[in-house]
């Protein structure tokens, strides 16, 4: 009979702790998004800048690691190609991306000056963008974190309580 209860305990803790665990993979996945998001910019800021690319072979050429980043960079494309306000790139990466509005706004302003510029000023812009993003991660990660540690320590706890009332 113990032995059913040691389980059943176990069981609910673990049970508690995979519930949390989840709630805290999905801003795992946002930073992984950012990251992409980042290391995207950093590309098209070496091959249009240095090595005088145009955004659609670049955008062949990049090595996608997820579907949402390729779907957002084609919407860029597109943008650009109608001439369009940065605002309808940014309503498509809160939809698609969830990531912060913050993180977002400074990849969207590349459509503002994209295109518009001389490589010497757009490779100083792309920079100052990608240092903007990579602050606005930053931020994000260490809240990120810091709910990530808050919610291990409930889950640890909720699963403890849990056990014990079903005991």
């Amino acid at each position: 009979m113990i032995w059913i209860r040691i389980a059943l305990f176990a069981g609910t803790v673990v049970t508690v702790k995979y519930i949390f665990s989840s709630i805290n993979h999905d801003g795992d996945e946002k930073i992984k998004k950012m990251k992409e998001l980042i290391n995207f910019t950093e590309y098209l800021r070496v091959y249009s800048c240095d090595m005088k690319m145009s955004i659609e072979e670049i955008c062949l050429k990049y090595n996608y690691k997820s579907i949402e980043t390729e779907v957002i960079i084609k919407s860029m494309i597109n943008i650009l190609k109608n001439k369009k306000s940065s605002k309808e790139l940014l309503v498509n990466i809160n939809k698609i991306m969830s990531t912060p509005e913050t993180f977002n706004a400074y990849f969207t302003e590349i459509i503002d000056y994209y295109g518009y510029t001389y490589s010497e000023v757009l490779d100083r812009k792309l920079k100052f963008t990608i240092e903007e993003m990579e602050r606005a991660m930053k931020e994000f990660s260490i809240k990120h974190n810091e709910k990530k540690t808050l919610n291990n320590r409930i889950s640890f706890l909720a699963g403890c309580l849990a056990a014990i009332i079903m005991s």
